[in-house]
Parts: C-alpha cells; sequence; structure tokens
C-alpha cells in the first residue's frame, strides 16, 4: 500500500470514528483531494484494485513475483531486469497466457510495488559474498576490540598493512577530437603493462609509514630511478613482482618494527590478510618477539574490513590514473617507465595520502571508532536470515462451499453442498467436474515433480560425495597464537637433525 492509499485509508478511519466532522477537514488533514476521499466513500475502488483486469498479472500473482524478488536478493543475487520478466512470463503461461509482456512492463510493475526498485548491481566475487555474513563479520570486530582492551593497546599503535598493486602503463579512456563524422577514436597509449607491487601501512590515527616497492626482476637497476628526488621508500625485486616471505619479513624488519616503536611495555596491533608471507612462522615470530599482535582479517573480507581498501587505496590510485594521464597529453606514445611511475605515485601519494582519508578508511571498518553497524548494515554482507512470521491459525469452516478447495475431493464436496439446497444447470456440473479435473491433475504434476526433484538430489549428493575433500582452512589467528608452541617444535626438530647428521659424519 503506497503512501496516497494509507492516508486516503487513515481519513476515511477518521471520519468514521469521529475526529473530523467533515470531508474537507479529513482531506486538509491528511494531505490528500477531497474529491479522492469523497469518490472513495462513495464506493469507488483504488486506483490499483479498479485497473487490476489491465494487468497481466493479478495481484497475488505480482506479490508472489516480489517475494521471489526479495528472496533472490536475500541471497546476494539480486534478479536482472531480463530475469523478472522472464519469471513473470512464466507465471503468464501456467495461466495458459502466452502473449509476450509490454516493452513497459516491468517499469509499470517496480512503479505498483513499494517494495522492490531498480538500481544498479555491482559484482562481487562469489567467495566475497558468501564470507561476507553477519556472523563472521561480528565475530572479528569482537575479537579486534577484545585484544584491544585486554592489552591495552592505543590508537597510534593499531596498524593495518596490505599490498597493492599498480600498473606501469595504461591509460583510462578520454574524449578526444577526431575527424567529423567518426564514431570511434583509437589513441596510442603507453605500452607498458608491467604491474608493480606496493606494501603500504596505516594507523588509526592517520599516521602512514614509507612504503615498500616491488619491482619484477632478479635485482635493482640504477636505471629504474629518477636522476634526482628519489623518494625515501625501501625498493626491492621478486620474480613476479608480487610478495614473498622474504619480502615480508624484509618489511617487517626495515619499516614496521623500527618506525613504530611505541614506549617500552606498550604492545603493538598489525590487522593484515591471510597471504602466505604473513602467516609465515618466522614473520609470527618476529612479531611475537617485539610484542606485535597480529590479528588475521577473515578471508575474503578484505572489501569490507581492511581499512587501506576502503578510501586510501583507491584515492591514491585515482589521482596516479590523471598522473599517467597528464603524461600521456605530452606524448601519447611514451613509455611509462618505471622512473616515471615513482614520480607520479610519489606525487599522488603525497597529495591523497592524507591523516583525514586514512582516517575515514578505518572509519569504514567499524574499527576505529569501533562501531560494528556501520560495517554489518553494508549491502555487501549477505543478509541476515528473516525470522518467518508466526502462521496464522486458519478459521475453520465446516460448510465446503465457502472453503477454497484444495483437491478435487473437495469439490466434489462443495457440489453436493449445492445440489441439497438448490439445483445445479448441466453446465455448472459440468464446469465444477472440469475444475476437479483440473486441480487433480495439477497435483498429480506437482507430485511428479516433487519426485524427480528428490531423485536429482540424490544423485546429486552421491556425485558430490565422492568427490575429493577440500582441506579445511586454517584460521591464522589460531596459528599465531600458538606460535610459541610452533616455533619450539621447529627449534627441536632442527637441533635434532643436525644432532643426526653430526653423529652420521663421524
Amino acid at each position: 500500500m503506497d503512501a496516497r492509499e494509507v492516508a486516503i485509508q487513515s481519513a476515511i478511519r477518521d471520519l468514521e470514528s469521529g475526529v473530523y466532522k467533515s470531508q474537507r477537514a479529513a482531506a486538509a488533514a491528511w494531505g490528500i483531494p477531497r474529491s479522492s476521499l469523497r469518490a472513495r466513500l462513495a464506493g469507488h475502488l483504488p486506483h490499483a484494485i479498479a485497473h487490476e483486469n489491465q494487468q497481466r498479472l493479478s495481484s497475488v500473482q505480482e506479490e508472489f513475483l516480489v517475494d521471489w524478488i526479495l528472496d533472490e536478493d536475500s541471497r546476494a543475487q539480486p534478479p536482472s531486469h531480463a530475469r523478472v520478466r522472464e519469471m513473470a512470463t512464466r507465471i503468464l503461461r501456467l495461466s495458459n497466457d502466452h502473449d509476450p509482456l509490454g516493452q513497459r512492463w516491468l517499469q509499470s510493475f517496480i512503479a505498483r510495488q513499494p517494495r522492490v526498485s531498480s538500481i544498479i548491481g555491482r559484482s562481487i566475487e562469489v567467495a566475497r559474498a558468501d564470507a561476507a555474513s553477519p556472523a563472521v563479520i561480528r565475530a572479528f570486530l569482537e575479537l579486534f576490540e577484545r585484544t584491544r582492551i585486554e592489552l591495552n593497546i592505543k590508537l597510534d599503535d593499531i596498524w593495518n598493512m596490505d599490498e597493492t598493486g599498480v600498473a606501469l602503463g595504461v591509460c583510462t579512456n578520454t574524449r578526444v577530437v577526431a575527424r567529423a563524422g567518426k564514431r570511434k577514436a583509437y589513441i596510442k597509449a603507453p605500452g607498458n603493462r608491467e604491474w608493480v607491487s606496493i606494501i603500504e601501512s596505516v594507523s588509526a590515527t592517520g599516521r602512514k609509514l614509507r612504503c615498500m616497492v616491488i619491482f619484477k626482476g632478479k635485482s635493482l637497476q640504477t636505471t629504474w630511478f629518477p636522476s634526482e628526488l628519489v623518494p625515501d621508500w625501501i625498493y626491492t625485486t621478486s620474480e613476479n613482482g608480487w610478495t614473498a616471505k622474504v619480502i615480508g619479513l624484509e618489511w617487517l624488519r626495515r619499516i614496521y618494527i623500527p618506525e613504530t616503536t611505541p614506549d617500552p611495555g606498550r604492545h603493538r596491533m598489525l590487522i593484515l590478510d591471510g597471504h602466505g608471507s604473513h602467516i609465515d612462522i618466522e614473520f609470527m615470530w618476529e612479531c611475537r618477539q617485539h610484542r606485535i599482535h597480529l590479528l588475521y582479517l577473515p578471508a575474503h573480507a578484505s572489501h569490507l574490513l581492511q581499512p587501506l581498501d576502503l578510501a586510501p587505496f583507491s584515492v591514491v590510485k585515482s589521482k596516479y590514473r590523471h598522473q599517467i594521464q597528464e603524461l600521456c597529453l605530452i606524448d601519447d606514445a611514451a613509455p611509462v617507465k618505471k622512473e616515471r611511475f615513482i614520480s607520479s605515485y610519489n606525487q599522488a601519494r603525497v597529495d591523497r595520502l592524507s591523516d583525514r582519508v586514512i582516517r575515514a578508511g578505518w572509519r569504514a571498518t567499524g574499527l576505529v571508532p569501533y562501531n560494528p553497524d556501520v560495517v554489518l548494515s553494508s549491502s555487501q554482507i549477505s543478509a541476515r536470515p528473516i525470522t518467518p512470521p508466526q502462521p496464522i491459525q486458519p478459521i475453520h469452516i465446516s460448510n465446503p462451499i465457502y472453503r477454497t478447495p484444495q483437491t478435487s475431493q473437495d469439490v466434489y464436496q462443495a457440489q453436493q453442498q449445492l445440489q441439497q439446497s438448490e439445483s445445479l444447470s448441466r453446465n455448472t456440473r459440468t464446469v465444477l467436474a472440469k475444475a476437479a479435473k483440473a486441480i487433480s491433475q495439477a497435483q498429480s504434476q506437482a507430485a511428479q515433480l516433487q519426485a524427480s526433484n528428490q531423485l536429482l538430489h540424490q544423485k546429486l549428493d552421491s556425485i558430490i560425495s565422492t568427490q575429493v575433500r577440500k582441506r579445511t582452512q586454517i584460521n591464522p589467528n589460531d596459528r599465531f597464537s600458538k606460535v610459541d608452541t610452533i616455533k619450539r617444535a621447529i627449534d627441536r626438530a632442527a637441533v635434532k637433525m643436525a644432532t643426526s647428521s653430526t653423529s652420521r659424519a663421524a
């Protein structure tokens, strides 16, 4: 029921209860035209009901369609316009209506149904959508706050680190001036599509550390760097241009530990994802030795809980792309070499990676300031399970004439009851008999479909049971809590192996 209909019904109720003495006063109080109120009191039906016979789907069918849309939306798979039209067409075909829907049917349907609307759907990986459940997110947020309080960690000692990739020479599309009559124009762009990895670290109070830049290669080359004003970052290489275990330790020892050292006795917290280089025992042990508590994000949830992902990276990358675009304007074909990348990214970092942007990233995660509702209300979180309403107890009606027939027997009973009170024409008896037959056939078909569905589920279960089981993923937070025990076991094994080797050599 839309707002206008609610207002009309409220005005009628107030008139009947004596709150207002005249139609004019009631209409003015509820902000509706007096003519609309007068027409409704005269027995005119609401617009939606009066014109229902002009709609392709009945009100009951449209309500079913709306419920289906909401159910699909709650599963993080809201239907596209095409899928909604397809479902509506299926409903019509079940009613033996095979005419196609009109071009504007969907717009009219959405306008009639206040519970649904047309919005832009944004893609999200299945793994991310499944992992982003309220229970998982809430558990992580509570673990963060509990750890912070137990260890008395100051906000200035809470950090987030993450790695991101930046393309050296990809320019975005832009408008150009070309010969009249052309619909498209291709422009030359820097051809270097190499990626560079960058490790950034930011605190909950808006501070940032020096970044680490990882080039693809075997060793650093002097030609990669600008001739002057080289940023004071840490530069290294890897075979694929991404972080490895050794690089993760190097970042920890050369950047994080020395640049964030707190007062003696204070703990630090480092929030990071479960990348292989971060869950390495040596990495964990190094952190434990320096009173650094590692807190790992839930798998596939960094788009909700990683402060760097929620503001800083997008803002800095946008500025970097703008810098590259300016290089394109100067010389469209000039390759963006590593030295140009360093200059452009440094400028973007200086201009955009401010304390305000950093704090905005933390605020969007609900971590600092601590506010779980900020992230739990996100549209990217799988919908909470909806508590079904309590079923309404059906009113028992003894006379079969006034009951909606559920089976063919109900129709036959109603027919017999009618024959006792009044004579039925031959046509009426024929219609009732056909209705009973149709219900019987429909129920038979439904039973057949249920049986087929059950058989298919049994086959699917048997196929799944024969597949190789996946390895259970270990929670890195549990691993970090046991790093002392794991480290001692590794050391004992190393000593035992060394002793055995010495004995064999002797």
